[in-house]
């Protein structure tokens, strides 16, 4: 759990990041950003790598939390896979404007911040391989006529999340992906 203090320095770090992009941010801008002294920036953040590393964590964490009901409730297989999907469709630097800081931070992202990307698309993998189990288990799909396993489907299924990152305009996302997922959907229909 953060603190008061370390939560304020992890915002304005990311403010920081979203308004100038990685390379002209410093922890001196950082601590500007936070109303703080830069050795109380220093106590939450070894240096402007690790500030970096910690705001794109906590987009990580957060969509981790914001999926977590999706898998409490009782909802049908193909439902909760596009409810988590809709919220890892969003973008880590949504709210980035301007394109040069949103190349900047990209960049900068698979040369920092890479590992945590990469645990954050495992999550991802095991919350879908998990509904698609669950839905096998409760007979909503079937993966018979397909011959895959639960893991092969899930793996199909980022791919192609990947490929629509690839193509489509943020704003045409969303319905991109429920396309998508008709066409696992009718794939794996129950006979």
């Amino acid at each position: 759990m953060h603190t008061s203090v370390e939560q304020r320095v992890i915002q304005a770090s990311r403010e920081c990041f979203f308004q100038h992009g990685y390379r002209l941010s410093n922890m001196t801008l950082i601590s500007e950003y936070a109303g703080v002294s830069r050795a109380t920036v220093h106590k939450y953040a070894r240096n402007k790598e690790d500030a970096f590393r910690k705001v794109c964590k906590q987009f990580q964490v957060q969509a981790q939390e914001a999926c977590t009901p999706f898998e409490e409730l009782d909802l049908e297989c193909w439902q909760a896979i596009d409810l988590i999907l809709q919220i890892w469709l969003k973008p880590t630097f949504d709210e980035v404007s301007e394109s040069r800081v949103l190349n900047d931070l990209k960049y900068h992202i698979q040369h920092i911040a890479q590992d945590i990307f990469k645990e954050a698309r495992q999550i991802l993998e095991d919350m879908i391989n998990k509904q698609i189990t669950k839905g096998i288990a409760k007979q909503q799909i079937s993966l018979e006529q397909l011959g895959y396993t639960s893991q092969t489907l899930t793996q199909l299924i980022l791919a192609s999340l990947d490929g629509l990152r690839g193509h489509y305009e943020k704003q045409d996302l969303n319905q991109a992906s429920q396309n998508m997922l008709t066409v696992f959907k009718v794939a794996c229909k129950v006979n």
